[in-house]
């Protein structure tokens, strides 16, 4: 603001400043984070379970972490850590020996204090068969931990190599005084309800099918933290519904909201603000390669021609999706950009399923091989409605071909049973995949079986063999080509039909200020997130 000179008089300008101070006093005390507020989330599915050492869900894994801490807090580059059990770390010079420093402020929701000794506790835990956690893998370069003292733990690893903090990092730390009462075999099976937290938040109630309510964690080492004093994930499984109760106010926050959705919630819904951004999920259709139906890669690579993946991301997915090449998204440094997508070609894809046996024998306009036609199930969960588009319009798709695809629908934990015990034909489901540029955890020979996340049977011991000696280079310019090659041959032998990598379509409430989400997760910092002073409730 200008002033002439002699406009007003000093005791005036005293005035008006102090004007301009109150109501930057005023704004700041409205823009200041307060404590209070209850934040309603609008969820699809519930949680196969939120036991750290158990489930394989990654959906219940952004819930689980505002319940657990690690030792460190993995950043949005994927590649560097902030701090947070341990409040520092360092790599020996030979980088064989990790050592962190923990915190002294540490505790456990029932009052026993976080110590190393719970870090070591959990290691055993996570390297012991018995336990059966989906994450062993990453510890297998990690030879042993000793405890210095009870804030001093060190990591002792077989070989130097890039990703050995995040290994050591990898899995939430769990309480030594559960997993010394009920020993390793039975940890997994116990229901959070018998678990103290250390995380911003702790369990409040959980009534399957219906709701999830966390509650601020008084003891959660950053005072003051988190602002939000309850959170709901409602459980309504129907995205009508659920996207109906977004606009209407009845929950707060809502991810994935349906593509098309996304313009009316930009144009007229000015309460809502919309968070999108590249993500490291894809969606594809699963082929189970131990079916017969499926074992060819030949088989595999017909049906995905018969696919218009151009198609389905336009028409159901309204520019937020692009075609997917690799099992890396583009998201991850390792993504290799040279793959050329199969190409749409009904005609090619009738001449390779000729060719592996499948004709049209008696002119019903179905194609069979020894006298049984060509026809499966294609599962996916129930109350995703861009899933169930994908399937109808995958079926159509594949009857031009004359292959039958009998679409069907389940309740989600049902769902993830019948894919993580094999018995299933193919799926239509999403992978966000790990931070880490490492194929082995969905890929590998390994990885198959229920505790596993490769759910389709595949196995290419080449594919093995590379991603080791790739995973284990320090150079990641050097080791970048290795995986290069890695992604081509999986995506020659199209275990998958990828489908497309999704942009973030997350709404929330405006009146929720310091939300950050990022492709670790939605929630990855909700205890910096607060309501406005004026709208609490």
């Amino acid at each position: 603001m200008i002033v002439r000179k002699n406009s007003m008089n000093r005791r005036g300008l005293i005035l008006l400043l102090a004007v301009f101070l109150a109501a930057g006093a005023g704004c700041a005390k409205r823009d200041r984070a307060e404590r209070g507020g209850t934040l309603v989330v609008g969820e699809i599915n519930d949680y196969e379970g939120l036991n750290p050492m158990s489930t394989t869900d990654a959906h219940a894994r952004d819930v689980y972490n505002l319940l657990f801490l690690s030792l460190l807090e993995e950043n949005p580059d994927f590649l560097t850590f902030t701090p947070s059990i341990a409040e520092s770390w360092e790599l020996s010079p030979d980088r064989l020996d990790l050592t962190f420093h923990l915190r002294k402020n540490v505790s456990w929701s029932d009052g026993v204090p976080l110590t190393a000794r719970d870090v070591e506790a959990t290691f055993a835990a996570q390297k012991d068969t018995l336990t059966l956690w989906a994450g062993r893998h990453l510890k297998q370069h990690i030879d042993s931990v000793t405890v210095v003292d009870d804030h001093t733990i060190v990591y002792h690893f077989g070989r130097a190599y890039p990703y050995q903090v995040m290994d050591a990092n990898d899995g939430p730390i769990m309480p030594k005084h559960v997993l010394d009462r009920v020993g390793h075999a039975a940890f997994g099976k116990l229901p959070i309800e018998q678990l103290p937290t250390s995380g911003p938040f702790k369990l409040g109630s959980w009534e399957k099918g219906q709701a999830l309510t966390l509650v601020r964690n008084e003891r959660y080492y950053e005072k003051g933290k988190p602002y939000i004093e309850k959170v709901i994930f409602k459980i309504i499984p129907d995205q009508v519904t659920l996207l109906t109760q977004l606009k209407s106010g009845e929950i707060n926050c809502m991810e994935a909201v349906p593509p098309g959705e996304m313009d009316d919630i930009r144009k007229n819904h000015p309460e809502l603000a919309i968070y999108s951004f590249p993500t490291r999920t894809y969606n594809y259709i699963g082929w189970n390669s131990a079916r017969p139906l499926f074992a060819s890669p030949r088989v595999r690579r017909a049906l995905t021609m018969a696919i218009d993946r151009g198609l389905i991301n336009e028409n159901i997915y309204y520019g937020f999706a692009q075609e997917c090449t690799s099992p890396f998204p583009p998201i991850i440094w390792a993504y290799n950009p040279n793959i050329k997508p199969v190409p749409y070609d009904t005609a090619e894809a009738r001449r390779i399923l000729a060719e592996e046996g499948f004709r049209d024998v008696n002119g019903d306009g179905w194609l069979e091989k020894n006298g049984k036609r060509f026809e499966f199930e294609l599962l996916t969960q129930y109350g995703n409605q861009l899933r169930s588009d994908i399937q109808v319009m995958v079926q159509d798709m594949l009857r031009k071909v004359g292959v039958k695809a009998d679409p069907v629908t389940l309740e989600w934990t049902v769902f993830l049973e019948r894919v993580k015990s094999g018995n299933y034909d193919s799926q239509v489901a999403a992978w966000r995949v790990g931070t880490k540029a490492d194929l082995s955890p969905i890929w590998s020979c390994e990885a198959r079986g229920p505790k596993g996340y490769n759910r389709v049977n595949y196995c290419n011991p080449l594919v093995d063999s590379l991603n080791t000696v790739a995973t284990g280079m320090l150079d990641f310019e050097k080791a970048k080509p290795i995986l290069y090659r890695v992604q081509e041959l999986i995506y020659d032998d199209q275990p998958y039909t990828f489908l497309n990598v999704q942009r973030a379509r997350s709404v929330v409430d405006v009146r929720f200020r310091g939300v950050k989400p990022d492709a670790i997760s939605m929630y990855h910092y909700l205890q910096d997130w607060w309501v406005s002073p004026e709208v609490k409730k």
